[in-house]
């Protein structure tokens, strides 16, 4: 990955996710507030969350290419955007770093909130799309895995 791309996908994952932060940290008890102060709260979140976007890039263009890689790269994106979420907010959830009010809701068999489930699964898609990043092409290799 070139590093203006990586430089897009950091920019537009920040803005993106600070204004997705600061709309959905009123369903969360240590955030609640006028909306400008979650603005400023959910600077150093929307930062983490930037970070985070990239690095779920790097993972799946390293993984996931060919012909249709767009589209594979999109689902995989997508999907593993909603595992780690899962994974962050049972972590958070467990450890008390965050509690829920009444205006999350709660995603059923796993526990944890929608919002920053749906978060991590809609906006890195929506953030590489943006930036105008596509998937690289891996170098060729042959049947024995070297590089050719």
């Amino acid at each position: 990955m070139a590093v203006q791309e990586a430089l897009r996908i950091l920019v537009v994952a920040f803005l993106l996710n600070w204004i997705w932060e600061a709309t959905h940290a009123a369903a969360y008890v240590e955030s609640t507030g006028p909306f400008l102060y979650r603005l400023r709260h959910c600077l150093p979140m929307a930062g983490t969350d930037a970070v985070w976007t990239l690095a779920l890039w790097a993972l799946v263009t390293a993984l996931w290419w060919g012909a249709d890689g767009q589209v594979r790269s999109g689902v995989a994106l997508a999907a593993l955007g909603s595992a780690t979420a899962i994974v962050v907010e049972w972590a958070a959830l467990a450890e008390g770093r965050w509690t829920y009010n009444a205006l999350m809701p709660i995603v059923p068999i796993v526990g944890v909130g929608l919002w920053p489930v749906a978060q991590m699964t809609i906006l890195p898609v929506i953030t590489v799309w943006l930036a105008g990043v596509r998937p690289t092409r891996l170098p060729p290799s042959d049947p024995t895995g070297r590089l050719v």
